[in-house]
């Protein structure tokens, strides 16, 4: 019991990082991160035009409605901290998250395929805006969400994809444990070059090991309480 309400209580924090949930006043925010000129550049390799706020958001509806998971990465607000009551754990963590400051967005979408739900697996999409990129709090967030998903939502696997040109995110990915899975070679069109769309994926027990290793538990032993 006290050590799963150690679990409820940090469950939606990191590190460095809060996260709580995409409301729907949040949507123009996160259209706004996810599709500054930059962002959408590495993030969509789709045909590179301007996108307006408008299209952006339903664009952003649409995922929230195929979500499993979508959460706002936020930092702490350094001045709430300082003006927080004590109080029980699970308050403080909601006050922290009200009061917490948006930096970027995750979602882990539902299998869209029919009858693939058991195969229990999922896509993520990660954006971070440009002004906090490069202090690796995506890949914090990454870590985070990929706890999240064999803990709580018992994924079996995660995947994503980025073009090749995306060499931040390519080796991120490989820092936390992703294996490039395949590649469709020469299918994307980007200042007048071809590139590769590649495909990244994790399971549950490289997840595991890795948790382990982090852990120091030996491998014989399954780690049902998580890791960080």
């Amino acid at each position: 019991m006290e050590s799963l309400t150690a679990k409820f209580t940090t469950a939606f924090r990191s590190e460095r990082l809060i996260y709580r949930a995409v409301d729907m006043q949040d949507i123009p925010l996160v259209a706004r991160m996810l599709w500054d000129p930059v962002n959408q550049g590495f993030g969509d390799p789709t045909l590179y035009t301007p996108l307006s706020g408008t299209v952006g958001s339903v664009m952003v509806q649409k995922g929230l409605e195929a979500s499993l998971l979508a959460v706002l990465i936020c930092l702490p607000n350094p001045q709430a901290q300082q003006d927080a009551a004590p109080g029980l754990p699970g308050n403080s963590l909601r006050a922290a998250q009200e009061s917490a400051i948006p930096i970027g967005s995750l979602m882990l979408g539902k299998p869209t395929a029919p009858k693939t739900d058991h195969w229990r697996w999922t896509r993520m999409g990660l954006g971070i805006a440009e002004e906090h990129q490069g202090n690796g709090y995506g890949k914090e967030a990454v870590n985070w969400a990929l706890d999240w998903a064999f803990e709580f939502a018992g994924m079996h696997r995660v995947e994503l994809t980025t073009a090749s040109y995306n060499d931040r995110a390519i080796a991120m990915y490989n820092s936390l444990g992703f294996k490039e899975e395949g590649r469709k070679r020469e299918t994307i069109y980007m200042d007048r070059r071809w590139w590769d769309m590649v495909e990244f994926g994790i399971l549950e027990g490289e997840w595991e090991a890795l948790r382990r290793k982090k852990s120091g538990i030996s491998g014989g032993h399954r780690l049902v309480q998580g890791g960080i």
